[in-house]
Order: structure tokens, then sequence, then C-alpha cells
């Protein structure tokens, strides 16, 4: 044979007729060979040799059972092989509408690959490429689905897995949070139980309870604070102690001080009946007020515990600071003395403590002034916001500004040789004791000015001076029985 081989027609079944022509030199034409090719044929037999070698093919007669799903189809579209025969030879786009964009890309003799879903939803992955000899494109199509399937049980195995695992770790974590909420509000009771005052309140825990460190800490704080307060508690007990003797030693010295100064002008005046008779009389004050020191003296609760609120009353401050300034500086002679009170000057205060208060300030500026002529003004009067005001000024040595800001108003502290340094700062509990205040001006070498400023009519107790008052009650209330 010497001619080539030629094909003639394929046919819509999918046979395609080839010839081959058979000449003799020198003879010419000598016949004409014929040969008949079943695509369809060709193709199931490429698939079934892919699944199953020869010698396994020999031994079955049933057909070879496919992973996949071998599609060939013709340049026109035509299917020329299908595993459902009923679909053999018809068109793709018509019987396999889900095929279409495959079936597109195979027409066209295109080689690549395609996802798509059939009539049931599945996803399928087809392989095509074109055989170019016999005209046709063949497919391998997978289902994705099914081949899939395992790995998404196996993940939603692994996902239930991991879901257990998660809901198991957050209940061992929310049992150790509610284990701990537990020992927080145990701690928290006790704490509470600590701050209502009972000092006596323990953790008890188990040898290996994790809260024991804790629970260790909080019965040595516990027993730490009732060491604290007990020591606390004998520390105001003994406070209080001192400042009721500072006090009435300080009334005491005020006492004696005037007594020194009628004893002193009787040497030079004992003459004059008149001032005899203004002697005995200011004996006779003197006395009451020894004897009301006494009193105090036996009752040192009442005396630190503010009883003045039961004795406020209407007072004449006007008569109150004439009184004290004629029984205090009313024998100093050589100091000009100068009284600006208005004939009648009324207020609600306890006028006991209040002329000990005017008392202690005459003295102070007396004593300031010393042996030297000075001048003493006290004025008195109605103040700013319906109040009245008690004012006491002297021309003495004055103090410095640094003085009065750290040290005027603490006890025990003074500018005086021989002094408690308890005047001033008694005179300011008293004052603001009373809702009232006292206000200081002093240049050195130019004298000193004290204004006292008090409410014309009562007023509730400060909070502070309340609770400083229960706190010397508590303080005292064991000395007192003693």
């Amino acid at each position: 044979p010497t001619g080539a081989v030629v094909r003639r027609d394929c046919t819509k079944q999918g046979s395609c007729l080839y010839e081959e022509r058979v000449a003799r030199q020198p003879e010419g034409l000598a016949g004409l060979v014929l040969a008949e090719l079943r695509t369809d044929a060709l193709v199931a037999s490429a698939a079934a040799a892919s699944v199953a070698p020869p010698d396994v093919r020999a031994r079955t007669s049933d057909p070879p059972r496919l992973p996949f799903q071998p599609i060939a189809l013709n340049l026109n579209g035509r299917i020329i092989y299908h595993q459902n025969s009923a679909l053999m030879f018809q068109d793709a786009a018509r019987v396999m509408p889900h095929f279409v964009s495959v079936a597109a890309e195979m027409a066209a003799a295109r080689e690549g690959s395609r996802v798509y879903s059939d009539e049931e939803g599945e996803r399928w992955f087809a392989a095509y490429a074109p055989v170019r000899d016999l005209e046709l494109s063949v497919a391998v199509a997978a289902d994705e689905t099914a081949a899939t399937a395992a790995l998404r049980r196996e993940g939603r195995i692994y996902v239930a897995l991991s879901v257990l695992l998660a809901l198991a770790v957050v209940g061992l974590v929310l049992a150790r949070e509610v284990r701990a909420s537990r020992r927080i509000e145990r701690i928290a009771r006790a704490a509470r139980e600590v701050a209502e005052g009972n000092l006596d309140k323990r953790l008890e825990v188990g040898e290996h309870d994790r809260a024991r460190a804790i629970a260790d800490s909080f019965n040595l704080m516990t027993e730490r604070l009732r060491e604290h307060v007990r020591r606390e508690a004998e520390g105001r007990q003994f406070q209080a102690f001192m400042r009721l003797s500072a006090m009435l030693t300080h009334d005491l010295k005020n006492a004696i001080a005037g007594l020194s100064m009628l004893v002193a002008n009787m040497e030079r005046k004992f003459d004059d009946e008149r001032f005899r008779a203004d002697a005995v009389a200011s004996l006779r004050e003197a006395t009451e007020k020894l004897r009301g020191i006494v009193a105090r003296l036996n009752k040192p609760v009442e005396t630190l515990s503010g009883e003045f609120r039961s004795a406020l009353k209407p007072t004449d401050l006007s008569a109150l600071v004439r009184r004290v300034v004629e029984e205090t500086a009313g024998q100093q002679s050589f100091h000009e003395i100068e009284l600006r009170v208005p004939d009648s000057l009324e207020a609600v205060v306890d006028a006991e403590r209040i002329e000990r208060v005017v008392e202690n300030l005459l003295i102070n500026a007396l004593e300031a002034m010393g042996a030297k002529a000075g001048r003493l003004t006290v004025e008195a009067g109605r103040a700013e916001g319906g109040r009245v005001f008690v004012a006491v000024a002297d021309t003495g040595a004055g103090v410095s500004e640094e003085f009065i800001r750290t040290k005027m108003f603490r006890p025990f502290a003074t500018t005086k040789k021989q002094g408690l340094g308890l005047g001033l700062y008694t005179c300011r509990e008293v004052v603001e004791a009373h809702g009232g205040e006292i206000e200081v001006e002093s240049r050195e070498g130019s004298g000193t000015r004290f204004r006292v400023v008090l409410p014309s009519r009562p007023v509730s107790l400060p909070r502070a001076a309340s609770e400083q008052l229960r706190t010397n009650e508590q303080g005292l209330d064991g000395r007192a029985k003693l």
C-alpha cells in the first residue's frame, strides 16, 4: 500500500469511516481498503482499561465499576460516550443542562477543568481535553461531594470533638471560678465582719486549700489589728487624761494669775475701802471658779464631752465682756484700757466657757505687753452674716506669720518662758464647738489682735467636733470609773 489513510466521514452515532488506496507499480490502482472506527467503544475500552488491568478484566464478565464518569463529545456537542446509554448520541446541551458550561469548552476543543453542580445539587469536578485526530473531546468527571464526604465527616467529628473539649475546658474554668468566687466571698464576709467591729473573726480553711495563704495573712492581719486597736484605745485614754489635766491646769493657772494680781494690788490699795469691797467680791468669784474646776475634775467625761450644749442660753456679751475686763485688767492702772462695746449684745452661748475665752485673751494681751505701759483695746459688736464678735488687741511684741500658721493654735506651743501652750488651743476648741471661729492678726513689734466670731443663735455641733467629743468620751470612760 502506497496511499495515505483518509477519513471520509464520522456519523452522528460516533462511527468514523477511514479509507486507504492500495496500488501496485507499475500496474496502478489495485484496490481500496475501508475501515470503520467506533469512537464510543474506543472510549469505553480506554475507561475500563484505566480501572482494572487486562488479567483482572479477563477473569470477570461484569462491566468495571468506575470511580469517575467518562464523557466524550464530538466537536458538534453530541455525546459520543456516557455511562448512561440513554444519553448516547444526543445533544449534550439539551439532555445535560447542568453540563452546558463544560460542554461548550469541549466543543471548542479547549483543554481545562471546571466545577459544576448536577440536578441534585451535588458538586462535580470535570477535567477535559480534545482528541484532535478523532475530532472529539474527552472529559473525566468526579463527584466532588462524594469524594469530600469522608473529609467533611471527619471535619465534623473534629469540630464536635473540639467543641466538646472547649466545653470541658470552659466547665473546668467555670468550676475553678466558682470555687474562687466562693473563697473571695468568704474573705469578703469576714472582712465586713471585721469592719463592723468583730475583731475576733478568723478564716478557717483546709490544710491543702489554695486559699490557705490568704487565710493565714487575713488572720495575722486581724490579730495585729486587735493589738493596734488595744494600743490605740490605751493611747486615747492617756491622751484624753493628759488633755483633761492640761485644761484644768490651764484654768487653775488663770485663776491663780487673777488672785496674784489681786494680792499685788491689795498691798498697795488695802486702805481703800471701795477696793477692799471689790477685792472681797473678786475673791468670792475666784473661789467659785476654783470650786467649779474641782467639780470638773470629779467629772472628767462631762468635762470633755461638750456638756456646754445643755448650758447654752441667751447671754449679754456686752455685760460679760465688761465684767471680765474689770476683773482681769481693771487694776492694771499703768496700761491704757479702751473698751468699745454696745449697751447690749445678745448671743446664745455657754456663758462660763466664753467668759474663760475672753479672760484668756485678756491675760495673754496683758502678759504680751509686760511691765511696759501699753494700750489694751477690747471691742464687741455685730459681725457679718448676723453673727457677733469680741476682739482683744494689744500693743505687745507680736508674733511672726510663721508662728501663727504653724504653731499658735497647737497644744503645747507657746512663746512664753513659763506656760503650757494650751490657752489658745482651748479657746479655739470652745469657739469652734459653738460653731464660731477665732481670727488673729499680728505684726512683730506692733502687737496682736484676736477676733472671736460667734453665731447669734445656737447651731448644730460640727461633725468633726462631735466625733472628737465622742472619742474623748470613749477614751476617758475607763479612767472616769477608777
